[in-house]
Parts: structure tokens; C-alpha cells; sequence
């Protein structure tokens, strides 16, 4: 009898402290959605246009006035996708469409943020879901995003969601697991549809996925439908383009988004200044195409290996750099954070100017920059020695931070696009940074 009492304690203490984690998992996106639902309601219109919204509601404009296949120009150079999403919430109500967009991405983000950590808790690091819900949930830029007229919060709520459903299937063997690629499959076709460009972190999550599993003929067809349902939603962008202006492409910026970062006088952000790369069409009769910029892009690169490699490091500080401040570099002046930011008050006397913009805000902003990329990569290096499905998740949360990186670095350098993945680097660098703090509790 004694051991059978003995034998139920642990458990008890097990599900005491496994009940207390979910309600923090549950308690964290609540609080953080209740408080943007009433910031939501104090701001006029119900939200914040973002760094694309009046480009973003042109394409609504058109869509409202010429349907789906409308001929707007700013639907084929800007991705459709999200303007599409915003129509179909302008068909419901055009009067109170930000408040509509606001409440959707915000319940969507918050409950992205809930699935994501609930599975994490069911793993060897359990501790992890609680801080990480903490700080996914109350990061002032990441969470307050979903209030302004942008594809970055529903992109990253769209990325938790897969996370969650590749940690789910890990633990519940039972489960069908053609079911959940098609699931994972369709959050990160629904990320294209917004913003093609993290079409390629999703397929480096689907691989990394296909490949943990030991039966490689069930890892073959996670991989195959996760695939081809991420497909899906750009495969809709290209037909509809290709009826609209007879182009069969998801949007025409791309090959410009690649050639404005590249030059002999660019600077790998927006502030460029001399001509592009000199490109000319193989038919001398015909306008260069996107393809044929690309690849004189790529000519340039290689040909230009010293002027790369600074371009590299520019897009890469302008990828990590802060949100505000003497190192600020991207499309980032409407965040939302900077409207209560301690650092724009400061800015409001001369004092404060020289300060923030002087040697003391340069230097606070390079410990950002390296600190942010520091603790990534030790969490990321910590979290793989514990056990092979954290080796998974270490190894999914870097792969699509690492794409989105250098994506950037292959395009232009701006802080805004961090956003969408990081939910997933939060990941890594809280894991650190509780492993650091635990270290010196114990260590006290």
C-alpha cells in the first residue's frame, strides 16, 4: 500500500504542474487578445494602416468594384493574396472592414500562439511553452501587428500553426498523418497566398519534416501532400493573373525586389542610389523579362564577389537591426510599438536626440542586432542536445528564420521582413536566455 501511495504522488505533481503550464498557455494570448480587442476599439477605424495598407486597399478598391479577376495594376505587382483576404472581409461589411481585418488576425494569432506552445508542452522541453507564450503574446511589435493593415502577424501565426501540427505529429503516432500534411500543407500555402516569398521556408520546413521520420515511404508522402497543398493558394494567384493581364506569374515585383538590392551603388536597403544592374532582353525587339533580370542579377553577384559580400552584411544588419534608432533600416516607421516606444519620447527634446542618435544609441543598437543573432544560434544549438524531437523543433525554427534571412539578403535588407518567423526565433532565443537564467539561479 505504501508503495502504491508512494507510486501516485509524482503523477499527481505531473498533472498539478501540467494543469497550471495550460492555463499560462491559455491565460497569455487571452490577456494579450482582450487587451488589443479594447486597444482596437479606442483607435479610429479599428486598426493601423502597416507599411503597404493604401497599396494594400487599391487592390481591395479593385477587387470591390471588378471582382476577383479585376485588372488592377497594383494587384500583379503587389501579391494579391492579401488584398484578396481583405475583399472577401470587405464583402461581409466595407464599412467596418478594419475591424474586421483587426479582430480576425488578432483571434487567429492568438490562437496560433496557444496551439503552438500546447504542443511544445507535451515534449522534453515543456518549460519552454509558458516563456515562450509569454513573450510571443506580449512582443510589443509581433503581437500588436495584427492590428494594422499587413500580411506580417497572419504570416507568423500561419508558421506557428505548422510548427504545431509537425510537433503534434511526433507524439500522437496514432494520428493520420495524410491528415496533418494537408493541414501543414494549407497554413503555409495560406503564408504564400499573403507573401510568396516564405513559400521557400515552408518547403525547407516540409523537408525537415519528411526526413524525421525512419520509414522513409511515410516521410516521402508527408512530404509529397504538404507540398502540393502549399502550392495551392499561389497556384490561385497565378491563374488568376493569367486571365487578368495573360501573365502566368504571382507578381511582377520580385525580379525588381532582386535587381534594387544589387548594383555597383546600392546600399542593400531602400536609400539606393545610382543605375540597376544593366540588364538586356535576348529579343532586342522585346521588354526584359523577370527571369532575364534575375539572372543578370545573379551574373552580377558572382562577377562582383567583394561588393556581395558587403551587401551581404548591409541586408543582414538591416534584417536584425532595431525597430527605432540610429541603426533602424527597413519599412517599419508605422510599427505600432513605436506610438508608446520609450525611445520616441526621447527623441521629442535635443538631449535625447543626441543620445539615441549619438554613440550611445549606436552602440545600444549593435548589442540588439548581435544579441538577437547571439541567442538565436545558442538556443538553437542548445535546444538540439536535448533530445531528438527538440533537435526537430531547434532545427524547424532555424531553417525558417535562416530562408527568411536570406531571402533578404538576396533581396533587400529590411527589418520588417523578420517579422512573419518570429514567433519561431523567439523560440530559440527565449530557450537560451532560460537556460542562462537558470543556470545563474542555480549557480546563486
Amino acid at each position: 500500500m505504501a508503495k502504491q501511495l508512494n507510486n501516485k504522488k509524482p503523477v499527481t505533481r505531473a498533472n498539478n504542474a501540467e494543469l497550471k503550464r495550460l492555463r499560462y498557455l491559455i491565460a497569455f494570448p487571452v490577456i494579450a487578445l482582450v487587451i488589443k480587442l479594447i486597444t482596437m476599439g479606442n483607435i479610429q477605424g479599428g486598426g493601423w494602416l502597416g507599411a503597404d495598407g493604401e497599396n494594400y486597399f487599391k487592390g481591395v478598391d479593385g477587387l470591390y468594384a471588378d471582382g476577383f479577376f479585376s485588372t488592377a495594376e497594383i494587384l500583379n505587382y503587389w501579391p494579391a493574396g492579401y488584398p484578396i483576404l481583405l475583399w472577401l472581409l470587405a464583402l461581409i461589411s466595407f464599412s467596418n472592414l478594419v475591424y474586421l481585418m483587426s479582430f480576425m488576425q488578432s483571434i487567429f494569432f492568438a490562437y496560433a500562439t496557444y496551439y503552438m506552445t500546447k504542443n511544445i508542452s507535451k515534449t522534453s522541453v515543456a518549460w519552454l511553452a509558458a516563456p515562450a507564450s509569454f513573450f510571443i503574446s506580449f512582443n510589443p511589435t509581433l503581437s500588436l501587428s495584427t492590428l494594422a493593415v499587413g500580411y506580417e502577424a497572419p504570416v507568423a501565426a500561419c508558421f506557428m500553426m505548422a510548427m504545431g501540427i509537425i510537433v503534434y505529429s511526433k507524439f500522437n503516432l496514432n494520428s493520420n498523418l495524410l491528415i496533418l500534411a494537408v493541414f501543414a500543407g494549407f497554413w503555409i500555402s495560406l503564408a504564400s497566398f499573403m507573401q510568396p516569398r516564405y513559400l521557400l521556408a515552408g518547403f525547407l520546413l516540409f523537408t525537415i519534416w519528411g526526413l524525421s521520420f525512419q520509414i522513409k515511404k511515410i516521410g516521402a508522402m508527408v512530404l509529397v501532400a504538404s507540398f502540393l497543398v502549399a502550392l495551392a493558394a499561389p497556384a490561385i494567384m497565378v491563374a488568376r493573373n493569367s486571365v487578368a493581364i495573360d501573365k502566368s506569374i504571382v507578381s511582377t515585383n520580385f525580379a525588381a525586389a532582386i535587381n534594387y538590392g544589387a548594383g555597383d551603388q546600392a546600399t542593400g536597403g531602400y536609400n539606393r542610389v545610382g543605375d540597376f544592374v544593366p540588364c538586356k532582353p535576348k529579343d532586342p525587339t522585346a521588354k526584359v523579362t523577370d527571369n532575364e533580370t534575375i539572372l543578370c542579377v545573379i551574373k552580377w553577384y558572382l562577377a562582383n564577389p567583394v561588393k556581395t559580400a558587403q551587401l551581404s552584411f548591409n541586408k543582414t544588419q538591416f534584417f536584425w537591426s532595431p525597430w527605432s534608432g540610429p541603426l533602424a533600416n527597413g519599412t517599419m516607421a508605422r510599427n505600432p510599438w513605436l506610438k508608446i516606444s520609450p525611445t520616441q519620447d526621447l527623441l521629442k527634446d535635443q538631449s535625447g536626440v543626441q543620445m539615441v542618435t549619438g554613440p550611445v544609441g549606436k552602440l545600444i543598437s549593435w548589442l540588439w542586432i548581435i544579441g538577437q543573432i547571439f541567442f538565436l544560434f545558442l538556443g538553437y544549438f542548445m535546444m538540439r542536445r536535448v533530445d531528438a524531437l527538440a533537435k526537430l523543433i531547434a532545427n524547424l525554427s532555424m531553417s525558417a528564420v535562416v530562408t527568411s534571412w536570406l531571402v533578404a539578403i538576396g533581396t533587400i535588407g529590411d527589418h520588417r521582413f523578420r517579422i512573419p518567423t518570429m514567433g519561431l526565433s523567439l523560440l530559440l532565443q527565449v530557450f537560451a536566455i532560460w537556460k542562462i537564467r537558470k543556470r545563474i539561479a542555480k549557480a546563486l
